[in-house]
């Protein structure tokens, strides 16, 4: 299939990434955006451009016929997804692909699947995977709450068609779950249209292992080594490693060949994840497949060498996935922190606002994959993402130092991030033990620590935010003085720059 010119469904870091790739490979790339991403990066880097429509994401980025209109109009062959929006939606990819333009993902018969969570328990386990003890037979509240008891507690509540995390909810007594349910199916109704639940056993402080894999037209597959990212806040990985500082060489091959053969039952042509959760006793258990590029693979290419986003456009275009399994480069060790405009202090909650001021990290072995720059104005309609610091080194803890060293450098002004969080976290005991569990988070132990902006470094950004404004003010043309009355001229022409 065709990718000689690509454009990319998406926008931010992830946008910003793929276009890198492409520039390095001479493929031109088109970007779409919506009204508040005018100015944004993405729009910046892009050889052509499309407005797409309004800032809510339904209204632009998730709208699978204006991604084709966009097409027929700068002549590309080719759309990737990036990651969220339409990446995991095979309505959508039926109609791109219906249109005859070529989707660097998996197909739509793939999704459906994997998609649905209880097709895909089944299907790992049609391979040998073990997974957890669940109730995924549809029936009534009451019904559910006696099935759950015969089980015990704690259990997750799941939406069927869940992904990303959204919806999920922890229940440790029937009180919880009479609670939660209508709870997850509200959820699950608004972000994917369907209210089916499923309940599944639920581990204690498990840790969360995703194996790289990548499979092409022709029946090849590999597995890319595991990241965990046990890191979590509200189920979503905020800081991934790889490899695995709590997977043993015996267990990675294990998860590996496991991931690959369900790769294969479905089979899947593309980049993707299979995520396991991983007990204190070093027991392992199927919890889902992401079929997308996920937003830890930075670790990944750092571990291996490869360009996971030119792996997908040469799968794309029929070539053979370009190394065999032996042939995978395993070499020192990655870690990543996704600086977030959110306050951890408020439980992680967003942030929005204008980027009042932007230092970035530079140095040895570090990647800074960012779509903001100094006077974006960050908006509350999208992820609140940043950018992903990535540090690589021989040993995990020459990567951690490194990660230690960018933070310290990094300046951020204008939004609440959690670059001091990052910073307290890499300090932590158990954190550095690599004794991580997808609970590490749930008491924020970080406020004893005082953690917040520098309060020298915030008045010195609102400063120079002030200073700025003053000189655009200084630069707007001087009225006639014949227009103003005398006495009040001052308030016209400036006050700053007549005192």
């Amino acid at each position: 299939m065709p990718v000689t010119r690509l454009l990319i469904a998406n926008r931010g870091e992830i946008a910003c990434r793929i276009m890198r790739t492409c520039r390095e490979i001479d493929i031109p790339t088109v970007a779409v955006y919506s009204d508040s991403d005018r100015g944004a990066m993405h729009v910046r880097l892009a050889i052509l451009s499309v407005p797409i429509g309004p800032t809510p994401a339904r209204e632009s980025y998730m709208r699978a016929d204006k991604l084709i209109e966009a097409c027929r109009k700068t002549g590309a062959d080719s759309i990737h997804p990036g990651y969220g929006f339409l990446a995991e939606d095979p309505e959508a990819v039926r109609l791109i692909q219906d249109a005859g333009i070529t989707w660097l993902g998996p197909s739509a018969e793939v999704l459906e699947k994997m998609d649905n969570k209880i097709t895909a328990r089944e299907i790992a386990q049609s391979v040998g995977c073990p997974v957890l003890p669940g109730i995924q037979e549809t029936m009534g509240d009451e019904e559910l709450l006696d099935e759950a008891r015969k089980m015990g507690y704690p259990l997750m509540v799941k939406p069927v068609l869940g992904r990303d995390g959204k919806g999920m909810r922890l229940v440790k007594t029937a009180g919880d779950l009479r609670r939660a349910l209508p709870r997850v199916k509200g959820e699950s109704i608004f972000s994917f249209w369907d209210e089916r639940v499923y309940l599944e056993k639920a581990l204690i402080h498990p840790r969360h292992i995703e194996v790289q894999i990548a499979g092409d037209a022709h029946g090849n597959y590999v597995y890319l080594w595991e990241r965990e990212g046990s890191v979590q806040r509200r189920f979503q990985q905020i800081c991934e490693e790889a490899p695995s500082p709590g997977v043993s060489p015996e267990l990675r091959r294990t998860l590996g060949e496991q991931a690959v053969a369900i790769a294969r039952a479905v089979g899947y042509v593309g980049i993707g994840t299979v995520e396991f959760l991983l007990d204190q006793e070093g027991n392992h258990y199927f919890l889902e497949m992401t079929c997308r590029i996920q937003g830890g693979h930075a670790v990944t290419e750092w571990i291996t060498g490869q360009d996971l986003v030119k792996w997908q456009i040469d799968i794309a275009q029929g070539k053979k996935l370009p190394l065999t399994q032996d042939k995978i480069p395993f070499w020192g060790h990655a870690i990543q922190c996704r600086i977030n405009a959110e306050d951890p202090d408020r439980d992680f909650a967003p942030s929005s606002g204008r980027i009042q001021y932007l230092r970035s990290p530079q140095g040895h072995n570090l990647r800074n994959d960012s779509g903001v720059y100094f006077g974006w104005e960050m908006s509350p309609f999208y992820a609140p993402l940043l950018a992903k610091i990535s540090t690589w080194g021989q040993t995990r803890q020459e990567a951690l130092q490194r990660m230690h060293s960018a933070l310290m450098e990094m300046r951020l002004g204008g939004v609440r991030n959690n670059v001091a969080f990052f910073k307290t976290l890499l300090e932590n005991k158990q954190f550095l033990k690599g004794d991580l569990h997808t609970g590490i988070l749930a008491h924020p132990w970080w406020k004893q620590k005082a953690v917040g902006p520098s309060l020298k470094f915030a008045v010195a950004a609102a400063l120079f935010d002030e200073l700025e404004m003053e000189e655009r003010r200084a630069q707007q043309p001087t009225p006639r003085n014949d227009c103003v009355p005398t006495s009040q001229a001052w308030k016209s022409l400036n006050k700053f720059n007549r005192l």
